[in-house]
Parts: structure tokens; C-alpha cells; sequence
């Protein structure tokens, strides 16, 4: 680190690449936002200027994202013409290595790196350190390109695992391809960040323990003062929320096998009870989503919302739930979870073991695993009757405060400034 930067937090700049940024309305995108708009760095921020049909956006969410930043580049990125009518060829028919080693979003890779030779240039100057923030893992094929020119320390954030994902049902020659490419950036990056322990001990198993001893646990952030100050008036019902994806292998069916069951041995259960899905369902095949075997009203499909929207239905609801893919044990600690955390409801997890899980039970929430049908139909019923008790008092923040700290934005920003600082050092 240089003296300057020793002395002056503020003089210390990070050059910073994440495909997702506002307006893109991805978790990641947000996520990156957040961490950028609490740290005292100096931040020039290198995202994508994806505009396509299909592609989220949410306009809201651009001014706060931008005004922490010294400077952003915005680097066009398309997937029309030619290559995405490869693309879809490829994904329709499972392809393999195509659009997969690691991504759809590999081309990119040039455009940024000719972008940011010239900001370079212009400038005069070298930031004192590369962040990478993947997925898509893109992001860290152009960090080990940039730390090859320019012998500048590299940390590597991953929001997921990359070779480890399980939802990436790639063949065999198309994982070799990605080990390859993995092992590449493991071993050049200074350091590695990983959202859970779960998720280091999965990813880093596979290599030398020297490699392990880079890896770091950055949780994702909550921001406060984001949510409404005061939830709306309770309805009738008692009102369970979830937002978010819904695709592969994470889908509505353990709640709706446990909802049939509750409705064949005591009905009364769920006669004042409403469950809302809210975002979308991708691919999801349409007798996955069929509602027609539970009763009207009990459970409803609704499309995507905005952001800053959904921390208020978050706010406002008397129940959240989390649904994950069945699995032996699971890795991932969804950022919207983390929402959940700063909305202050009480959550019940349809999670195996693993991350979520975890976080679930030390807040004093309910979790089930989503492949053992009673379990979820028994958890279900009792988190519904502690909804009843608490209808009163729902106004109330829910949830162990020392958990509900570590995750909220000012403490998570302060353990990745102490991890950049560390890797300057």
C-alpha cells in the first residue's frame, strides 16, 4: 500500500469489475451497490450496458449506486445477432462448452480490458488494487487479465461457487474446461471471497491448503434504512411471503405437497392463510405451477417487482419463506434471505442443511428440509400458529438482534474494508 493510501483511507482506489450493476436488477448488482456505497475507498467501477429484451431493470436504484462511485464505465455488452442465436441453439439442445467456460458473457472480456487500458492511459495513474465480483465468473477471467499486465494485488469475490454450483448441469468436458479455468484464478488472485463457510469449505476442498489459507466469509449486506418505517395495516389473513427466483430445481412443489397434506388431515389450518410467490418462474415447467388442486386464494403466482418494492412487501408481511432445491447439504446464502433478515419477520425455511439453514435457526426461525414431505407439513403448522399468536405484536422487529447485526450493511462494510486492507498490506 502506498504511503498516501496509508495515511488517507480516501486516497486508497479500487478498480472494481461487476457485469451487474444498476439499473440491471440482479442480486449481485445490488449487492455490489450496497458494499460501494458504504466503503471509503475510491472506487472506479468497470459494469456491463446491457440493454436487451428480457433483461431486468430498475431505474430506481441508479442514482444511490452511482454517486459513491469517482467513476463508472459502462461497457457495452449484447447477446443479439449471431451469437444469440447461437446461444439459444446451444442452451435449447444442452450443448456442451458453448457459452458454459464459464459463461454466456465471456465476450465482454476484450471490450473491458481495451476500456480500461484506455482509462488507464488517460489517467495517468494504477489503482492501488483489482476487485472482481463474479458471478458471472466472467468477471474474474478479465481480474486474472489485469493482474497479469499490471501486477496489481486481486481479490476475487464470489457470490456462488463455480465448478461446485449445483445448478449447473454441465458434462464432463464442459466442468474440465471451467476446473481449468477456476484453478487459473485461485491461483493468481491474492485473495478469495466467499459468502458463507459452507461455501469455502465446498470450493476450496479441492485444492492445496496454501490456496485455503487466501479465502475470506463476506455475508451479504441488509440496509436499514431502506425499508419502510411503519408496515401497513394487517389484512384478515395471515399473509406469507416469497420473493424471489423460482427455476431448476427450486421450485413451489415441497409447499405445495405439504399444503395438500395439512388440507386432507386438519383444513382449518390453513383457512386464514394466504401464501404469495412473487417474482418469476423461468423455465419452470407449467404442471409445476398448477394451482388448481388447492384451494382458491391459498396460494398465488405473482410477477417480479420492483426493488425497493419488494423490501416493503417484505415489511409488510406477517411470514417470509425461503424455498431451496433439495440437497444433501447446501451452500448458498441468498442475498434475499439477508433482505428477509432486515425486514425484521419471522422466516420459515424450506432448506436442507447448509448456509440458509443455519442463519434461519439462530435467528429463532423455522426450517424444514424440503425432501422429507411430513417434516415441511408438520413446520409449516407451527410456524403458523406462532404467526397467530404474534398478530398482535407483528409491528415488532423478529429475530435474534446479535444475528440480525453481523448482516446488517455497516458491519459487513467494515470486514471488507478490513480484508482489502489486508490485502494491500
Amino acid at each position: 500500500m502506498s504511503v498516501a493510501a496509508q495515511q488517507n483511507p480516501l486516497s486508497t482506489k479500487l478498480l472494481a469489475i461487476s457485469f451487474s450493476y444498476p439499473p440491471l436488477a440482479l442480486p449481485r448488482a445490488v449487492q455490489v451497490a450496497r458494499l460501494f456505497k458504504h466503503l471509503p475507498f475510491s472506487i472506479v467501477l468497470v459494469c456491463a450496458d446491457y440493454d436487451e429484451k428480457g433483461v431486468r431493470k430498475d431505474s430506481t436504484l441508479v442514482a444511490g449506486a452511482e454517486a459513491s462511485l469517482e467513476k463508472i464505465l459502462r461497457v457495452p455488452f449484447s447477446l443479439s445477432g449471431w451469437r444469440g442465436r447461437l446461444s439459444s441453439v446451444a442452451y435449447r439442445y444442452r450443448l456442451p462448452v458453448w457459452d458454459k467456460t464459464p459463461d454466456q458473457y465471456r465476450s465482454w472480456k476484450r471490450k473491458v480490458l481495451k476500456r480500461i487500458e484506455s482509462f488507464i492511459n488517460e489517467s495517468n495513474s494504477l489503482p492501488d488494487a483489482i476487485v472482481s465480483f463474479g458471478s458471472p465468473m466472467s468477471d474474474h477471467l478479465i481480474g486474472a487479465e489485469l493482474k497479469r499486465r499490471y501486477r496489481l494485488p486481486w481479490i476475487a469475490h464470489f457470490s456462488d461457487p463455480w465448478v461446485d454450483n449445483a445448478f449447473n448441469q454441465h458434462d464432463r468436458l464442459t466442468r474440465a474446461f471451467n476446473l481449468s479455468l477456476e484453478r487459473k484464478v485461485m491461483t493468481a488472485a491474492d485473495t478469495l471471497i466467499f459468502t458463507s463457510e459452507e461455501t469455502v469449505d465446498l470450493v476450496m476442498s479441492k485444492y492445496p491448503a496454501e490456496l485455503r489459507t487466501k479465502a475470506r466469509v463476506l455475508p451479504h449486506a441488509f440496509d436499514a434504512s431502506l425499508f419502510p418505517a411503519q408496515p401497513k395495516q394487517s389484512s384478515s389473513k395471515l399473509q406469507i411471503r416469497y420473493l424471489g427466483d423460482l427455476y431448476g430445481k427450486r421450485t413451489p412443489q415441497p409447499l405445495f405437497g405439504a399444503l395438500r397434506h395439512i388440507l386432507t388431515d386438519e383444513p382449518e389450518k390453513l383457512s386464514d392463510v394466504s401464501f404469495e410467490l412473487i417474482g418469476p418462474t423461468y423455465d419452470l415447467p407449467p404442471e409445476q405451477l398448477k394451482l388448481e388442486t388447492l384451494p382458491e386464494g391459498l396460494v398465488s403466482l405473482k410477477p417480479p417487482v420492483k426493488y425497493l418494492e419488494s423490501l416493503a412487501l417484505m415489511a409488510d408481511a406477517d411470514g417470509l419463506l425461503v424455498i431451496d432445491a433439495p440437497a444433501e447439504k447446501s451452500v448458498f446464502l441468498p442475498s434475499k434471505l439477508i433482505d428477509y433478515v432486515g425486514a425484521g419477520r419471522p422466516i420459515l425455511g424450506l432448506t436442507p442443511p447448509g448456509a440458509a439453514s443455519d442463519l434461519i435457526t439462530r435467528l429463532g426461525g423455522w426450517v424444514a428440509d424440503p425432501a422429507n414431505a411430513e417434516s415441511v407439513a408438520q413446520t409449516i403448522c407451527g410456524f403458523l400458529s406462532f404467526l397467530r399468536q404474534r398478530k398482535n405484536g407483528r409491528t415488532e422487529t423478529w429475530g435474534a438482534a446479535d444475528v440480525r447485526r453481523q448482516y446488517e450493511v455497516c458491519s459487513v462494510t467494515k470486514v471488507f474494508e478490513e480484508i482489502v486492507r489486508e490485502t494491500l498490506a
